[in-house]
């Protein structure tokens, strides 16, 4: 049986903080779901990721607001991160290019190398979505996003 989380909160740089804590609180809750502490470490810090690109990237930055969903199932946690979408359409997620010197866009490599999943919604939403399992599971390969155009 999934236990479901929905939360949302306004497009501020102050709320990645608040989102966080309110990830991880919900997963440290739940033992019998005897979620592993690099598990849930992993998902706060791909939550924070995927929140920091809602707020800095798209519309919910903006005056918006973006939208957190956190599945808990047995042995796997599935977290959605709705934003409102990029100014001029914009484009999907995706992993840029690392150098050493940049100073932003490690977010998504960081998501991709830590989660078992993870794709952008599907329209007409936009956001990003990950999953994250334990206990030897397979990890599936991800889809992945379409890089920028």
């Amino acid at each position: 049986m999934a236990v479901v989380y929905y939360a949302r909160f306004p497009g501020w740089a102050e709320q990645v903080k608040r989102a966080r804590h309110w990830c991880e609180d919900l997963l440290t809750v739940h033992s019998a779901f005897d979620i592993p502490g690099e598990t849930v470490a992993s998902a706060v810090l791909l939550l924070s990721e995927a929140v920091t690109n809602a707020v800095r990237y798209t519309a919910s930055g903006r005056g918006g607001t973006f939208d957190v969903t956190l599945m808990i199932e047995q042995r796997k946690i599935t977290i959605e991160v709705e934003d409102e979408g990029r100014p001029a359409g914009g484009t999907l997620p995706f992993i840029r290019p690392l150098t050493p010197m940049a100073q932003h866009g490690r977010g998504m490599t960081l998501v991709d190398y830590l989660a078992d999943t993870w794709e952008a919604l599907p329209k007409p939403r936009t956001g990003v979505t990950f999953t994250l399992t334990w206990d030897g599971l397979p990890r599936r390969s991800a889809k992945r996003a379409a890089s920028p155009a």
